[in-house]
């Protein structure tokens, strides 16, 4: 069901990053493990994510996230996509059918990177920081889906890229869910995953995978 919340480097300059501990716990937990609940191998990178903080040392940033908590992000249905790349998509989410307009997500923090709103059958997808409009995807409605045919996406990201992003962005803020998001190859270290992973997407960021995540399924083990 598709809830509203009610409440190539993403990495700012003046972004700090500050844990609650020096110790964490990586895991890769290969398919079929008995503690992996998707079809795809991930890396738990929970111990990260969830006591790491963001903040910054800049006036202007502070005061720019302060003003974006308060938005409905309508500033967004004008935003001139002319320089955006476009893809094809074929996502569904289950729904009740209801007509959907405002806020879908709203970031409670400086740990959460994304904010959501829906206007006029897209889903615009802004980074919570600074207001900066990422995806803009194409929705229609029926009696129990919500499908997306169109996305798109600011030039420094990919087909892939965006795809995998805004279904993460769905199931992971919209919906709520513990899903895994992509990460690139050139990533190779535990700890450089789970780094780029909170700068991306912060603390909803819980498990990172190499492989695309439009087909993953959590798996029922009996």
């Amino acid at each position: 069901m598709f809830k509203w919340f009610k409440r190539k480097k993403l990495k700012f300059e003046s972004e700090f990053l500050k844990t609650k501990s020096d110790e964490y716990s990586f895991r890769w937990l290969e398919l079929g493990d008995d503690d992996n609940p998707f079809n795809k191998k991930v890396l738990d990178i929970s111990s990260y994510t969830s006591t790491t903080m963001a903040f910054t040392t800049e006036k202007e940033i502070a005061e720019k996230y302060t003003e974006l908590r308060s938005s409905l992000g309508k500033e967004l249905i004008g935003f001139d996509t002319s320089n955006f790349k476009k893809t094809h998509a074929n996502l569904e989410y289950s729904h009740s059918g209801e007509q959907l307009e405002g806020v879908a997500f709203k970031a409670d923090s400086m740990d959460c990177k994304w904010d959501i709103y829906a206007y006029d059958n897209y889903l615009f997808f802004s980074r919570s920081w600074d207001g900066k409009l990422i995806y803009k995807a194409s929705y229609t409605i029926t009696s129990d889906k919500i499908l997306i045919s169109e996305i798109l996406f600011n030039d420094s990201y990919s087909d892939d890229e965006a795809k995998n992003d805004v279904h993460f962005l769905i199931k992971s803020h919209a919906t709520g869910q513990v899903f895994p998001h992509t990460i690139p190859k050139e990533l190779t270290s535990d700890s450089e995953i789970a780094q780029w992973s909170f700068v991306k997407f912060g603390n909803r960021a819980y498990c990172a995978c190499y492989d695309n995540i439009i087909d993953t399924v959590v798996v029922i083990k009996e």
